[in-house]
């Protein structure tokens, strides 16, 4: 017997075809019964959910009435939420203007947002303030037919558009758009201070001088069907690319500011399914791809150097759902070390809900370093020293984690608190002693980690913005004094980061600091090492001792970064040196412009460094793109876009932005399916699922619905034709059909969040 016999999804409906409750039946052992799981809906009479359940809230609330939801909501009589309470992300009440504008909000960490508006009713200011402090206009818009008019804005296509948002990164300037929308020519203009949050006055002069002089200009072209051909960066270097018939990237290259031209891809070739058959790089190296031709998933992909040398042979298994069970790497051979033999093959299986229960594969033998660490062990000497590992993972009704169990070069078993009414949870100490209402010690009441949490003891404090951002980590605390703690320090427009700065002090009260700093623009980073002495209000720096500017971009699967430093270029590293770096939740290849091997990586389920080798120390102290083709901060966070994401406890440190969009769990990192699925923001998972999402769900059950509106349309217009026509009530047919499209569309569900969504 599997553990998926007899564990089907059954959907109760209303007599509107809308899912009230989600019946799921889970089991984690073949051996063991199945267990039943509700997820529970109550909606009011125009059809609006107003109370949702989880399975481990609805089982309290079938025992005491009394029992909090996961999330409660309260609309105005035209549908709009006034007031939501989640227990994952606390609570928000909102006020809504004439024109249903969201014009105030206050959150559960008493921060108050306001929006204000012109006389079209697009956004023009918003203000903020946490509890305790001031107030500060946060943002501000400038359109073309106010103060920032410009005198070319029909010429290009700006004309009633915002052209100008001064926000916490910056200025951004839009100076050119495209008839599709695109913007073809735009520059940014940072903070004067890193540290900074501004608050922005009304007067040019004002703004201007809260701002650096130097203005970073970034531009495209795209052909008519909207595909780029062209981007110059803001340091003047240019990538281009090359399009098939049906719009297909066939090849793409980079022209430095220097003149130089590096190939990135020379060529692909694409199925009729659109999938990619092979791809022939820029450094030599030919990989190709196969595909089951029922199913169309990835069966093999193979990476052949140009002397014909075989890097990569990749061979995948999956379950009938789709639910990856098997990788082989056929390019690694059979090792014997510690009386154990390992080779390519790694092993996952699942419960009945698609949960990862077990994983297999090798591990350095080095990896013997504490369960909590950020940083993976240093580079073996011998890359053949492997030994074997098992992980077991077990999870709450809710899919929070109980528990990790290793075995391997290490042995250890990571428990879990978890709270009682919600989906917070911590490491649980050595002692077992920690109880369910210590849990939200480590949270604010908008569900936001207030600790790095690597251990159950340690205190590396996290600060968040009125926005729910990461503003600042401190890496090392000094005393509670935040100036003088060594931190890590970010800043953001729109919700995506824009600038990161590293702050060390040398030696304590010494006053000097080693700073570094990343400054991200389109398909580029500007990183710049230099030290800074502050005596009071005064602040010195000396000239960077190492300034790298990084070319980043996409070409095929490859993720390439080409690394030229302006100055302080390390001995042993070639100038303009090209990486590219095939990287997804399981592996990470990284290789130079001949195709030789820089650095490997393997990771384990929910990330962590399990094989690590590499040719040099120095080349990969530069590589910061590691488990799932994200950015690994100092901080051993990984950077996805909307949030960020901790490996060490196998989930975010955020409740999710985008609320509810996949489900109630607000924390659960891709629905505990880590080798099937993928995030590509911090919002949702995508890629391979075989599980459906919360809003895929909520569709479907719509689906009934959107069947008998259409059928009654096709009625009406057969009767109008015969000169029966009825008379139709304002509550069916196209007017029901938007009220139920405003229900489902997951991006409606807050119009008042300050976090914007793609």
């Amino acid at each position: 017997m599997t553990l998926a016999i007899a564990t089907p999804v059954i959907a109760v409906c209303d007599n509107h075809g809308i899912t009230i409750r989600t019946l799921n039946w889970n089991r984690v052992d073949k051996d063991s019964p199945r267990r039943l799981l509700v997820t529970h809906t109550r909606l009011d009479t125009a059809s609006r959910a107003t109370v949702q359940r989880d399975p481990r809230r609805f089982a309290a609330w079938r025992q005491d009435d009394t029992a909090l939801p996961n999330l409660s909501c309260m609309a105005s009589l035209t549908g709009q939420v006034l007031k939501r309470v989640s227990t994952d992300s606390g609570w928000q009440v909102t006020r809504f203007d004439a024109a249903s504008h969201a014009a105030w909000s206050i959150d559960s960490r008493g921060a108050v947002h306001t929006q204000a508006y012109d006389t079209l009713g697009r956004p023009q200011s918003g203000s903020e303030q946490l509890k305790g402090e001031a107030f500060r206009i946060s943002w501000r818009h400038a359109y073309t037919d106010t103060g920032s008019a410009d005198a070319n804005a029909q010429k290009n296509n700006l004309r009633g558009l915002c052209v100008q948002r001064w926000d916490d990164s910056g200025l951004q300037t839009v100076e050119s758009v495209a008839l599709s929308g695109a913007i073809i020519r735009q520059t940014q203009q940072f903070l004067l201070s890193a540290q900074a949050q501004p608050d922005w006055p009304e007067d040019d002069a004002g703004r201007q001088a809260l701002l650096e002089d130097k203005i970073y200009l970034s531009t495209i072209s795209a052909d008519a069907r909207g595909n780029s051909l062209n981007q110059t960066d803001a340091m003047g270097n240019q990538q281009s690319w090359r399009y098939d018939i049906s719009s297909h990237v066939k090849s793409q290259y980079a022209t430095l500011s220097d003149g130089k031209k590096q190939t990135l891809l020379d060529g692909i070739v694409w199925s009729a399914a659109s999938q990619i058959l092979e791809e022939n790089s820029g450094n030599g190296v030919t990989t190709t791809y196969r595909y089951e031709p029922e199913t169309q998933r990835l069966s093999a992909m193979s990476a052949l150097r140009a002397d014909s040398i075989r890097l990569q042979d990749l061979d995948y298994g999956y379950d009938n759902t789709g639910n990856l069970i098997s990788i082989t790497d056929n390019t690694i051979a059979t090792c014997y070390f510690q009386n154990q033999q390992t080779d390519g093959l790694r092993e996952f299986t699942y419960d009945a809900l698609y949960q990862l229960l077990e994983a297999t594969g090798r591990e350095n033998a080095g990896n013997t370093t504490a369960p909590y660490a950020i940083l993976p062990a240093p580079i073996p000497t011998d890359s053949n020293q492997t030994v074997g590992y098992a992980r077991s993972y077990r999870y709450d009704d809710s899919g929070n984690l109980l528990s990790l169990s290793h075995q391997g070069a290490a042995s250890f078993t990571r428990a879990m608190a978890i709270s009682d009414v919600s989906n917070r949870s911590r490491l649980q100490n050595d002692a077992g002693t920690l109880t369910p209402d210590d849990v939200d010690t480590v949270f604010d009441a908008c569900g936001n980690l207030l600790n790095l949490q690597v251990s159950a003891t340690a205190s590396d404090p996290l600060i968040w913005s009125a926005s729910n951002h990461l503003q600042t980590v401190n890496l090392l605390d000094r005393n509670g004094d935040i100036q003088q703690s060594d931190r890590e320090i970010y800043q953001y427009s729109a919700g995506m980061r824009m600038r990161k700065q590293t702050r060390i002090l040398t030696k304590a009260n010494s006053n000097l600091w080693t700073v570094d700093e990343v400054r991200y623009l389109p398909g580029l980073e500007l990183r710049r090492h230099w030290q800074e002495t502050i005596t009071g209000d005064t602040v010195t720096s000396q000239e960077a001792t190492e300034e790298l500017h990084v070319i980043t971009t996409q070409a095929g699967r490859a993720g390439i970064r080409v690394l030229h430093w302006k100055t302080g270029k390390p001995d042993s590293i070639d100038n303009d040196q090209a990486r590219w770096q095939i990287s997804d939740n399981i592996y990470a290849l990284e290789l130079d412009a001949q195709g030789q091997t820089i650095s490997r990586e393997e990771y384990y389920p929910f990330g962590g460094t399990a094989v690590w080798a590499a040719r040099s120390e120095l080349e990969t102290s530069y590589k910061v793109i590691r488990y799932s083709g994200k950015e690994r901060d100092g901080t051993g966070l990984y950077y996805y876009g909307y949030r960020y994401y901790a490996p060490w406890l196998c989930r975010w440190t955020a409740a999710d932005p985008g609320q509810e969009i996949d489900g109630l769990n607000l924390y659960r990192m891709v629905r505990n399916n880590p080798l099937t699925l993928t995030d590509e923001s911090g919002l949702a998972p995508g890629g391979n699922s075989a599980q459906p999402s919360a809003s895929e769900e909520r569709f479907k059950s719509l689906v009934p619905t959107l069947i008998n509106i259409v059928r009654e349309q096709i009625s009406d217009a057969r009767q109008a034709l015969e000169g029966n026509a009825r008379v139709v009530p304002q509550n069916s047919g196209w007017a029901y059909l938007q009220n139920v499209w405003e229900r489902w569309n997951p991006l409606n569900n807050n119009p008042s969040s300050s976090t914007n969504k793609p």
